[in-house]
């Protein structure tokens, strides 16, 4: 995986970063930057987040939830659960 400039790029995993992500839900008639596809992925993890909290009774701010969602062993570790989950079905 490597760190640049506060986003993620998975490498190890396949993963894209959020310029590609965005070209392509262009490319599919959704027009998109790449600060736009980054802050719907970050929303999207902050909901895991929340709901994972909520299971264990913990209560984190904004800022902490946002900064988890940010954080690139999150969603390193997101994708990991996911990888394993297609590889069953």
């Amino acid at each position: 995986m490597m760190k640049n400039k506060k986003y993620v790029v998975v490498s190890k995993t396949n993963g894209m970063d959020y310029r590609s992500i965005a070209e392509i839900m262009t490319s599919e008639g959704e027009i998109m930057n790449h600060a736009t596809a980054r802050n719907i992925i970050i929303k999207g993890f902050e909901k895991v987040i929340k709901g994972i909290a909520e299971d264990y009774g913990i209560r984190y701010s904004r800022e902490k939830i946002n900064e988890i969602a940010k954080s690139p062993d999150f969603q390193e570790s997101i994708i990991e659960i996911l990888k394993k989950e297609k590889i069953k079905r």
